[in-house]
């Protein structure tokens, strides 16, 4: 399978990177910061990186249920179109005038839709990346842009607009934790500038002012257990939630269609799944918040996606959309499982890696049953563009 193929191409060029980044090189060495570091890291980066852009790039555009709905469409448009014309008409579609940016900029350059495919698949790439390298004092980024890649790539070959979103909250958690609301504040408007459901990212600053304050194990539980609840109620009553949050124009009126879809897909995998995470987060609980602290937040977003899975088991089709902006911890939080459970004993060289090998399978298994079993998203099986 091409996906999996380009997934360990890419992240073996981030292993490469880790390591050469831990070591002192002055040759051929060039500075983008304090640290000198090896060209040849640069260059593993930078190739993994294009590695899952150029795959989106080249991709038929029959990959994606929303590539001919709007994709092809908006990209086209703006190829055609006056800067200010187009912006206003993508506000008043509800386009996003983050993506509909996007698309301007790469339409003065070129009239061909798979380039902006792979500069769009680049962008957020890179913003996860750097998102991951937040936290490379605690995770190896390697693994980490493993999880993104089984979780969340298939959705971004779709999701056009909401994975770009998705993909700037996952850039602004390091912000968040390291307490820059500023810069954390800028990336979620830019977020909800790109897709409005990210207003649901609101939730993710008050949980980390409270749980900043109230540092207890008790009132960490008491929180989720409140937030569980909370956001089952208001997605279980969505129809009139969502008629609030229309009629007030919080979101715009093409989420009435939300309010028609009943059909759900991969229900049981998304909440056996995302409900695993969390049993053995809380289960790891001590050991978790001794590696970092910052780890009762994670919890806290794996919390909400459990609630907004529960919700998708009822039957809520859209409230999955919600949830993405809360399933970026994981691919922060299962990182730290190998690191929190270092194996004493090496009975074999290489033992070690066997907690990264088994969480792999899981995460492999996982994205199979759900992109391929159950073809979410339509994009498997993969279709080279015509040329």
């Amino acid at each position: 399978m091409i996906y999996l193929v380009v997934f360990f191409l890419s992240c073996c060029f981030f292993m490469i990177s880790e390591r050469l980044e831990k070591k002192e090189s002055t040759f051929l060495s060039i500075s983008f910061g304090k640290k000198k570091q090896s060209i040849f890291y640069y260059i593993c980066i930078a190739i993994g990186l294009l590695l899952p852009a150029i795959l989106a790039g080249l991709r038929d555009s029959s990959i994606g249920t929303d590539v001919e709905l709007y994709g092809n469409y908006w990209f086209i448009y703006a190829g055609k179109s006056r800067f200010i014309p187009y912006m206003k008409m993508a506000s008043e579609q509800s386009i996003g005038l983050v993506y509909a940016l996007l698309n301007y900029i790469v339409a003065i350059v070129t009239d061909d839709t798979r380039v902006f495919y792979f500069v769009l698949s680049l962008v957020e790439t890179t913003l996860v990346y750097l998102g991951i390298r937040g936290f490379k004092d605690k995770i190896s980024v390697a693994f980490g842009m493993f999880c993104y890649y089984t979780i969340f790539y298939n959705n971004s070959l779709n999701l056009l607009r909401q994975m770009l979103a998705v993909s700037i909250v996952c850039y602004s958690y390091q912000f968040l934790l390291k307490n820059r609301y500023v810069l954390f504040s800028v990336l979620a408007v830019l977020a909800i500038m790109s897709h409005s459901s990210a207003i649901f990212v609101i939730f993710m600053l008050l949980v980390w002012l409270y749980l900043k304050r109230h540092k207890s194990k008790t009132k960490t539980y008491f929180v989720n257990l409140i937030l569980f609840v909370v956001i089952a109620f208001i997605m279980l009553t969505y129809r009139s939630f969502l008629e609030f949050m229309i009629s007030h124009h919080i979101l715009s009126e093409r989420y009435l269609t939300y309010l028609q879809e009943t059909v759900v897909g991969g229900r049981m995998l998304r909440l056996g799944f995302w409900g695993a995470i969390a049993v053995f987060a809380y289960f790891a609980f001590k050991q978790m918040i001794n590696y970092d602290a910052r780890n009762k937040f994670l919890i806290s977003c794996i919390t909400i996606s459990c609630a907004f899975s529960l919700v998708m088991f009822m039957g809520n089709v859209y409230t999955i959309r919600m949830a993405y902006y809360f399933d970026c911890a994981a691919i922060i939080l299962i990182p730290m499982i190998p690191k929190i459970y270092k194996l004493k004993i090496e009975v074999v060289r290489g033992m070690k890696y066997l907690p990264y090998f088994l969480l792999g399978i899981v995460l492999i298994a996982r994205w199979y049953l759900e992109y391929v079993y159950f073809l979410n998203g339509e994009t498997y099986p993969y279709r080279f563009a015509n040329f």
